[in-house]
């Protein structure tokens, strides 16, 4: 794809982008006009120099183009092949497509994108290219040149080109807030949306590129990726259905998210008052203000293992806690070798408690403001089993490492050095040094996080709310986690391919 430029009679210039291929026929290089851009001197106002710019986003286009074109693709009927088999292949690999069909329907997505389109002159259908990648991302995640190659196996046709599945991506990002609006209401009558409690998390997406720009940016990753990010953080309603999104730059940390995400959710969406649930990350003075101030209230997970003493004394005294017996499955403890065993699966114990919040004020100094909350601590015993099991998988490779080490950088060593004691690695390279030295297990440092195994805290604005209430709000928030799971792995969200910001977003 090119940027090209047309003198009209009127002596304007006419930008479009195109598209050359050869012509099976006649065997002469044709253009195919992908998109019309206007005259050059509707731009100066916003570019300095507007031919140079569109050449790059020409460019750009065409690298994404390519680089998508080289990705391996999944048959859309292998999805389905493990399943079921019938002599009718066809019938296999439509299957799925059905009940997607119908909540996209029952969300009057097709009716908003015609009415989107009908002012606009486009040899093409932005609902067809919508329906074929909500599909196709469910049905089989890969990149949207792929995505486009599926749509013989989905029932029905698709008025579109690959290079169209490009172009509505910008007119996608042209009216967003729109469509997460009419989405919005759609939910609220049709499946009874619940804003009284809403979940709130931050994930991040990486990019598979060398360089940063101003959005995509070198941050925290759970995964220790090096790569530029973009964080994403995400509203879900009471029964954990998303509400809206936005995009942040990769550096920007989790708590410094939610006050303009919710903010803009407030003044769009109308929600009233709402109880906000999110992990420790969110956990900041400045958040707690922010929500007392508006009325509303929260409930934040708490950390304990950095917490004061006096709060762990509180956590690990066996007194005031309520016992709730249960039989622990094998299954359930990540282990079949465990037999099944009662055990108190779970306990928990609260206390109002005074707690001091650093807020930064107008003049950008932090100062203290006291708050009494609602302190609620929890023993599960399934959690407990999870954090001791993917303990000893880290130790197990903390092993290797103590045998080893110069097999393994410090990168490759990751998490598993903090069990492992007298090994130095070089500051530049990562590699192993001063092999003389004999490492060996830190068991000091085992047993203080063996301590913590199935122990977690949570701090609530909510007083008079029940305790079972409250935790109940809080295991919530797996919903919202499994969401972010689902999306990066089993839709297959990262890494991202695409490069322009509108199509990001």
């Amino acid at each position: 794809m090119f940027l090209k430029s047309t003198k009209q009679k009127n002596g304007r210039i006419n930008l479009s982008f195109v598209h050359g291929y050869r012509d099976p026929i006649t065997k002469k290089t044709k253009h195919k006009v992908i998109e019309n851009l206007g005259y050059v001197d509707e731009y100066f106002d916003r570019y300095e120099d507007p031919i140079a710019h569109f050449k790059e986003v020409a460019r750009i286009r065409t690298q994404e183009m390519e680089e998508e074109e080289s990705r391996k693709e999944i048959p859309l009927g292998s999805v389905f092949e493990d399943e079921l088999m019938d002599e009718n292949e066809d019938a296999i690999r439509h299957l799925g497509f059905l009940p997607l069909s119908t909540i996209y329907h029952e969300l009057k997505l097709d009716q908003f994108l015609i009415n989107r389109q009908r002012s606009k002159s486009m040899d093409y259908s932005l609902n067809d290219v919508m329906q074929l990648l909500v599909y196709t991302r469910v049905l089989a995640p890969g990149s949207k040149r792929a995505s486009f190659r599926q749509k013989e196996n989905l029932a029905g046709s698709f008025n579109c080109d690959w290079f169209d599945v490009y172009r509505a991506l910008d007119y996608f990002a042209g009216f967003r807030e729109d469509l997460l609006l009419h989405l919005h209401e759609q939910v609220r009558i049709n499946y009874k949306r619940k804003t009284n409690v809403v979940f709130y998390d931050v994930t991040n997406y990486y990019f598979e590129i060398d360089q940063e720009d101003d959005f995509r940016r070198k941050g925290f990753c759970k995964h220790n990726t090096r790569n530029p990010l973009v964080q994403m953080g995400l509203l879900l309603d009471a029964n954990a259905i998303p509400i809206t999104y936005r995009l942040f730059t990769g550096n920007t940390h989790d708590s410094q998210t939610m006050m303009p995400l919710l903010q803009e959710t407030r003044k769009t969406y109308g929600l009233n008052r709402v109880i906000i649930v999110a992990d420790k990350g969110l956990n900041s003075g400045d958040n707690v203000a922010f929500l007392m101030v508006k009325g509303d209230g929260f409930v934040f997970s708490q950390k304990i293992r950095g917490a004061s003493q006096e709060l762990k004394e509180y956590v690990f005294n066996p007194a005031g806690y309520v016992v709730k017996e249960g039989v622990v499955k094998a299954t359930d403890l990540w282990s079949q070798q465990v037999e099944n065993q009662d055990v108190p699966a779970f306990r928990m114990k609260s206390r109002l408690s005074p707690q001091e919040f650093w807020v930064t004020y107008q003049d950008d100094k932090k100062r203290k403001i006291p708050l009494d909350v609602k302190q609620i601590v929890c023993y599960n015993e399934l959690y407990a089993r999870r954090q001791k099991h993917k303990r000893a998988e880290v130790l197990e490779k903390a092993q290797k490492i103590i045998s080893h080490p110069k097999r393994y950088s410090k990168k490759e060593a990751g998490g598993a050095l903090r069990y492992v004691k007298n090994i130095e690695y070089n500051a530049e390279t990562g590699e192993c040094i001063n092999t003389k030295c004999i490492p060996y297990l830190d068991l000091d440092k085992i047993r203080e996080d063996e301590k913590y195994d199935g122990y977690y805290a949570i701090i609530t604005s909510e007083v008079d709310m029940p305790d079972h209430e409250v935790v109940k709000a809080y295991h919530g928030l797996w919903e919202i986690e499994r969401s972010f799971r689902i999306t990066k792995s089993n839709l297959k969200s990262r890494p991202v391919h695409v490069s322009l910001e509108q199509r990001i977003e």
